[in-house]
């Protein structure tokens, strides 16, 4: 069995494994499962064979290298095994013996380093099966050397379950091997699904090596990959409605010199289905949207008039500017409604972090990592290497939904469930594509799609509308205004 819309923390698929022996899946018939899955996805990945060179550690996932080995024997491969020491389990042990049996070659480092260097230059493969997902030390002597022979070599790379350096749940090390392709086992980890770990992995396959649906079902996932069936969330539209019906939309959004981010987010949320849009800005924004748009109500931006609407999700922040930082701090502190706050709304609370506290109506959050760094006063560079880790955190502790944007978007909820969304590309690495997407979010939570799917829907087909577009406008022409139309079409 194999599960591709959930991933694993490393305890979690450790116990999965071991929960196998109770079904009559022994460790013994995993690692040997593991040894022709992988000989399977090398032929699908389409990676050269003539010369192959196997790193096995000591470990279990040493002993998946050692029953590769097999199996590439029995087919006639030419391939070489290296290793640091030798196999400690008596399973990878057997498997070991078997591949010397068969008249396999083992070439430990230390004992003739010169020729396993000269095998690296000389390799059309190279599969590091070292460390698995259990890994969480440092790389040091022998193990590090060859790691960095690996990287220098011209050869693929394939990494068995994880590279060697990264952890599971996607810590990395300098000098981690550099994968072409993954193969892991059973369901994704964190490290597969998320950036910057996923850079090391490549293109990832998982593979099921055996392990009973009845063992898998005992373990919790650390969490789940966003899919097209998200969108059996989105409420049915009945014939007999009117705007009522599909909620009401405040948005406060744009200034003078930002009014294209009021105008993106204004598209993405009547595209999305909303019943009535309602935009407050100053008047230099609302005088550009009047000519740009038909289809809103435009409030004046003064207290009085903006405490007489009546909505039910209020979106704040898209191209906002400071200069109206006062009147957006009264209107959150006396939210009750579901709030989306973007881009300069959050900037603001990481200033006013008490106010997060103050606000009674659910809170969804769409920080890209440098605003989440400053709503934690963190560092850039530690949100980004730890995105799963921060996201969650952030969200338990001021009990809202977080929407941690970039490659592979991760979000957050308050009880700590994690959905990291794979659709969207560089294509959406554009000014404005973050305006849209609050706009479709905020549209949704006004629909009465609750929060925490209202942020997996609009981040979904965000990405999706993106990866269908590219075919037509391509990864640099692609712009952000072209995304709604074919948003809508996916919400249909």
């Amino acid at each position: 069995m194999k599960y591709e819309n959930v991933f694993l923390s490393a305890s979690a698929s450790k116990e999965a494994d071991g929960r196998a022996a109770s079904y009559g899946v022994t460790s013994f018939m995993l690692m040997g499962n593991a040894g022709r899955e992988l000989l399977r996805y090398i032929d699908e990945y389409g990676a050269d064979t003539s010369s192959v060179i196997i790193m096995c550690g000591r470990g279990g996932n040493g002993g998946n290298g050692y029953s590769l080995a097999c199996c590439m024997r029995d087919r006639g491969i030419n391939v070489r095994v290296v290793c640091t020491a030798s196999p400690k389990n008596p399973d990878s042990i057997a498997y070991m013996e078997r591949f010397l049996s068969s008249g396999g070659e083992i070439i430990k480092f230390d004992d003739d380093s010169d020729t396993v260097f000269s095998l690296f230059t000389k390799a059309t493969l190279v599969v590091d099966s070292f460390h698995g997902a259990a890994f969480d030390g440092e790389l040091r002597g022998d193990e590090l050397k060859m790691v960095e022979w690996c990287n220098s070599s011209t050869a693929s790379i394939l990494a068995v379950d994880i590279p060697t350096g990264v952890s599971a749940d996607g810590r990395v090390l300098p000098n981690s091997v550099d994968a072409d392709f993954t193969v892991t086992f059973t369901a994704h980890k964190a490290a597969t699904v998320s950036y910057p770990a996923l850079e090391y992995c490549g293109k990832v396959y998982v593979a099921d090596i055996g392990v009973p649906d009845e063992a898998l079902k005992t373990v919790r996932p650390t969490g789940f990959i966003i899919d097209e069936s998200i969108l059996s969330y989105l409420p049915e539209r009945a014939a007999n409605t009117n705007k009522g019906s599909f909620g009401t939309l405040l948005a406060f959004v744009g200034s003078r010199n930002m009014p294209g981010a009021a105008y993106l987010a204004s598209l993405g949320a009547l595209r999305s289905g909303v019943g009535l849009l309602k935009v407050t800005s100053d008047p230099d924004t609302l005088a550009v949207l009047k000519n740009r748009l038909a289809e809103p109500v435009f409030v004046p931006l003064a207290e009085e008039e903006i405490d007489r609407q009546k909505y039910s999700a209020l979106l704040a922040g898209c191209g906002l500017g400071r200069e109206n930082d006062d009147v957006l701090g009264a209107l959150l502190k006396r939210q009750n409604q579901v709030t989306i706050v973007d881009a300069d709304g959050i900037n603001y609370l990481a200033s006013h972090i008490n106010v997060l506290m103050e606000m009674q109506g659910d809170i969804i959050l769409t920080p890209h990592p440098g605003e989440m760094a400053r709503l934690m006063d963190a560092d850039p560079e530690y949100v980004y290497s730890n995105r799963i880790e921060c996201a969650r955190a952030f969200a338990m502790e001021y009990c809202c939904v977080v929407v941690l944007k970039g490659a592979n978007t991760v979000i957050a909820s308050p009880n700590g469930d994690i959905f990291v969304n794979t659709t969207g590309s560089s294509a959406l690495s554009k000014g404005g594509s973050g305006d849209v997407l609050a706009g479709v979010i905020a549209s949704l939570a006004a629909q009465g799609v609750t929060p925490l799917k209202a942020a997996c829907i609009g981040v979904y087909v965000h990405g999706r509308a993106g990866d269908e577009l590219v075919s037509e406008y391509g990864t640099r022409g692609l712009l952000p205004h072209d995304l709604p139309k074919r948003i809508g079409k996916l919400l249909s």
